[in-house]
């Protein structure tokens, strides 16, 4: 069935019902609508001389959940906009949106006839529409995800994937970033070309059921998913938890595993995204670097590392001198404090934690204000020790941050770049 035959099935619906109805695919665009047009309202007629539905009426429509129903939505009017009420229905096959059916109700709400000849036509329309080119290239929605994020991104490519994505219109997003590690070592790892494989083919069909999911892919170093913010549900807790268990199982490479890191939700923008990417991999990266971090993990939740990733690296070599130089035990006493002080200098926890006596750990703690001359009930010798110690472990995230090197792989650079 060719666009003519679209044309004779609205006209033919369009009689029967006695209203007018029309098809835009799911970018916005006008695909065709009935010569019964009586009662079109202004945001319909602006619609049929553009032939492209306004950013504004798509975020209305968006905002009554028409991306992801599988059945009727009843659209309010919107005077502002110029729109009157009207019957949404969406067009799908195997699954995937082709299009939405839109029936007016200017003259009056549907009758329960009208909607039943309204999903029989959609049905009917859904094999045409499946034929129907659409104007997304170069890798399709996960493709505009890479370059969105990516450091050549632009408006344009904003823009495409909008349109390739309507939800997106007006919304808020959050990037999550999943990187390889090997438990037990604190560093991240290489990853493989069977951990490539394994993402690339696994992780899009895990996460497609979210109805927050908009696109991913997997670069050169980590996997990156970008999600679209629900605003009437806590913030990404739900998603953020289904891209640690869509990457976080077995590999190919017995023993990797994979830290996942999310972003602060921020507005839909080229800038925005890439800021956003850079946060979800310092989270992602962090969580391997320091165990005392929660994984999956937000960048809200990074403490002070957000503090330090702003500021130039700091020397820290001088403080903590003292403890790496008592031989074979400055690793124990290193650790014994960074401890001591995650837990804000609760010895039973830091104690607990350790598996240590109180005795053994009282001892440790008295050896290393010996060593490092300094007092350990200070709050700010605290303060300056602890930064010490997060600023040695965010100098072993090497080559980090957010970019693009060449045309599709994202690689790391300076964090601090990203971050400036």
């Amino acid at each position: 069935m060719e666009s003519g035959g679209v044309q004779a099935r609205l006209d033919a619906l369009a009689a029967r019902i006695g209203h007018g109805v029309s098809v835009d695919d799911p970018y916005g665009r006008l695909v065709a609508y009935s010569a019964h047009e009586a009662g079109a309202d202004a945001a319909r007629i602006a619609a049929i001389l553009t032939r492209q539905v306004a950013p504004a009426i798509q975020d209305w429509q968006n905002r009554h959940g028409i991306a992801e129903a599988t059945g009727p939505v009843h659209v309010p009017a919107n005077p502002t906009l110029g729109m009157a009420p009207r019957v949404c229905v969406p067009i799908r096959a195997d699954g995937r949106c082709l299009g939405y059916l839109w029936v007016l109700e200017s003259d009056g709400p549907l009758a329960d006839t009208a909607i039943t000849e309204a999903l029989r036509c959609a049905h009917d329309l859904a094999d045409a529409l499946a034929r129907r080119p659409g104007p997304i290239v170069d890798g399709g929605v996960d493709g505009l995800v890479r370059r969105l994020v990516g450091e050549e991104s632009g408006a344009d490519v904003r823009d495409r994937l909008a349109a390739a994505v309507p939800a997106l219109v007006g919304a808020r997003v959050q990037v999550c970033a999943a990187v390889p590690y090997r438990p037990g070592d604190e560093r991240v790892a290489a990853l493989t070309s069977a951990d490539f494989q394994r993402l690339t083919a696994e992780t899009a069909p895990a996460l497609r059921p979210h109805p927050a999911y908009v696109g991913s892919f997997v670069g050169a170093t980590h996997a990156v998913v970008l999600l679209r913010h629900p605003a009437d549900r806590p913030p990404f807790a739900d998603a953020l938890h289904r891209v640690a268990e869509a990457v976080g199982g077995g590999t190919a490479q017995a023993g990797t595993r994979f830290a996942v890191g999310a972003s602060e939700p921020v507005p839909f923008a080229a800038g925005t995204a890439r800021a956003a990417h850079a946060q979800a991999l310092a989270a992602a990266e962090l969580t391997v670097l320091d165990p005392a971090l929660p994984e999956p993990l937000s960048w809200s939740d990074l403490g002070p590392y957000r503090a330090l990733l702003r500021m130039p690296p700091a020397d820290t070599e001088d403080v903590l001198a003292p403890l790496d130089r008592a031989a074979t035990s400055g690793d124990t006493l290193t650790r014994t404090l960074e401890t001591y002080l995650d837990l804000g200098g609760d010895a039973q926890r830091t104690a607990a934690r350790l598996r240590l006596h109180r005795t053994s750990l009282y001892y440790r703690l008295g050896r290393i204000a010996d060593l490092l001359g300094a007092d350990l009930g200070d709050g700010l010798v605290r303060l300056e020790l602890h930064l010490a110690l997060k600023s040695r472990r965010l100098a072993r995230r090497t080559l980090t941050g957010s970019g693009l090197s060449g045309e599709l792989s994202p690689d790391r650079r300076s964090a601090r770049d990203a971050f400036a």
